[in-house]
Formats: C-alpha cells, structure tokens, sequence
C-alpha cells in the first residue's frame, strides 16, 4: 500500500454536521447539505478504482464509527484522536506513514467540487513535489498531503481563520519544503455559499 486517503467524516445530523451553516440556514437542512456532499464524494471516490491505496474514513467521534462502518464496509473507519484541529490532523498524518504508507493526502468531505480526480491531481503532485495543498475561498484548504514523515504544518496555526493556508505556506518555508497549489475551491458555510451552491430543481 502506497497510497493512503484520509477522509474527515461525521455523521450527517442537525446540530452536528455543518454547524455553521445551519446557524443561517437551520441546522437540518444544513445536515442535508452536508448528507448530499458526503455521500456524493465518498461514491466518487470508491468509483474511481485507486490502485495501492488505502482509503480511511477518520471519523469525528467513536459514536459514528458503527454507523459508517455499516454504510461503507469497502472503507478503514478509525475515531480520530482529541485535539484541536491541527493535533488530529498530525496524529492522522502519524498513523498512515507508521502503517507503511509513502504518500498520505487529507481531505475534508463537504467541498462542492472536491472529488476523485482532484484526489488524484494531489497524488501525482507527490511524484514531484513533497507536500501539496488544495486552496479553499476562504483562506482555508480542502485537502492537504505529504510523502514524507517528519514534517509538521499543523503547529501554531489559527484554526478556523482567514489566515489558515498562508500560514500553513509560511510554515512549509520555514522547513525548506516546497509546498504544490492545486485548483482552488470554495466551501459552503455561510447563506451565500448556499444560495450560490443550491442545485435548481428538477
């Protein structure tokens, strides 16, 4: 196993998936929000036929492990540690190099236009270059990967701030590693996300 796919989960419930979003919009039509982009991503991928590649749902808490271990067998399901956003993100990265993988990309799961061929962009991006990342709108990013142990982009970030993925750049240059840009994507968060993403009707 080359390849290790790290996906961030949670079940789909009001109150619980897309917090922020059903602050606006009410919390269970964000979780449906969200049920249509997961579901949506995790059938993408599992579709795509990845060779040498392991793929892990980490999910946010023990309690949704049975639930997505029933809804994807083909899929490791594994608790992620506690923490903050960056300790989680670190002990994933952790794990998957310990497991014998020689590149590991992680992404979110409620991206609108994150999908498997992206995935894929960012596993070729680590042929060439030791770290890639996936912009997001906001100043955040939907996917991040390395091919190497011993790196760590994930201490002394301001998690859930405008200034997440330029100080996760400024943290690649302060170790010498080169830092590969995939295409840019915007999350759904706000109303206006929503209105912008909402599919018409049928």
């Amino acid at each position: 196993m080359k390849r290790y796919l790290i996906v961030y989960a949670k079940r789909p419930l009001a109150g619980y998936a897309k917090t922020r979003l059903g602050a606006t919009i009410g919390a269970e039509e964000a979780a449906g929000v969200y049920a249509r982009l997961l579901y949506a991503y995790l059938l993408n991928l599992l579709r795509a036929g990845f060779k040498e590649t392991r793929i892990e749902l980490s999910v946010a808490s023990p309690a949704d492990a049975p639930f997505f271990a029933k809804a994807f067998p083909e899929l490791t399901v594994r608790p992620q540690v506690t923490g903050d956003l960056g300790q989680r993100m670190a002990a994933s990265f952790k794990h998957a190099f310990e497991a014998g993988a020689e590149n590991v990309v992680l992404t979110g799961s409620d991206i609108p236009g994150l999908d498997a061929q992206l995935v894929r962009a960012a596993f070729e991006a680590l042929v060439d270059s030791p770290s890639v990342v996936g912009p997001a709108s906001d100043g955040g990013y939907y996917l991040i990967g390395m091919r190497a142990p011993g790196a760590n982009l994930f201490h002394g970030i301001k998690w859930s701030s405008g200034r997440v993925l330029a100080q996760t750049e400024q943290a690649a240059r302060a170790q010498g590693l080169a830092l590969t840009r995939l295409p840019e994507r915007s999350d759904l968060d706000t109303a206006d996300d929503y209105r912008r993403w909402q599919p018409a009707p049928l």
